[in-house]
């Protein structure tokens, strides 16, 4: 009985040890260090420097992730841009439609014509790569559901 009772208490160890996640603290982070682990979980990663990456998932959406030079955030944010013809008003109501959604905020960006999309992921006391992975995977879900929100069809997906 103590054998198997021992047995399963070092199998529920090891189980717990290897699936545990590993803290990543602000003076460690890398941008190749993301890059890496984005890769090995089926992302493409499209383009890399020391300060960002370009990401792109299975469905060719794009995401760019910047790293705050004082390591206390990495922005995720992409732009999409907006047809010539669209007019304030259907910007403003598109813009107001997606700022009900959570966790994007949308600006518009007259001089690129354009809709900014971001989330600011917060590494001050440290993440660990997983919640990163998550918070890029509702990200690209957000963007979606941004997408699906413009009736007027507005943005141009060239």
């Amino acid at each position: 009985m103590k054998t198997r009772l021992f047995t399963v208490l070092l199998i529920c160890f090891f189980a717990n040890f290897l699936s545990a996640q590993t803290l990543v603290k602000p003076a460690e982070i890398k941008m190749s260090l993301i890059a890496d682990y984005l890769k090995g979980r089926g992302y493409t990663i499209s383009e890399q420097k020391d300060t960002y990456i370009k990401i792109e998932n299975k469905e060719k959406a794009i995401l760019f992730m910047d790293l705050d030079t004082a390591k206390k955030y990495i922005n995720m944010n992409v732009n999409i841009l907006v047809k010539k013809d669209a007019d304030k008003t259907q910007i403003n109501n598109l813009l107001f439609d997606i700022n009900n959604l959570p966790m994007v905020k949308a600006d518009y960006l007259l001089n690129q014509n354009s809709i900014s999309f971001q989330y600011f992921f917060w590494i001050t006391n440290g993440f660990t790569l997983e919640t990163l992975e998550d918070a890029v995977a509702e990200f690209f879900l957000y963007q979606g559901d941004a997408y699906n929100l413009d009736k007027e069809k507005i943005f141009s997906y060239k």
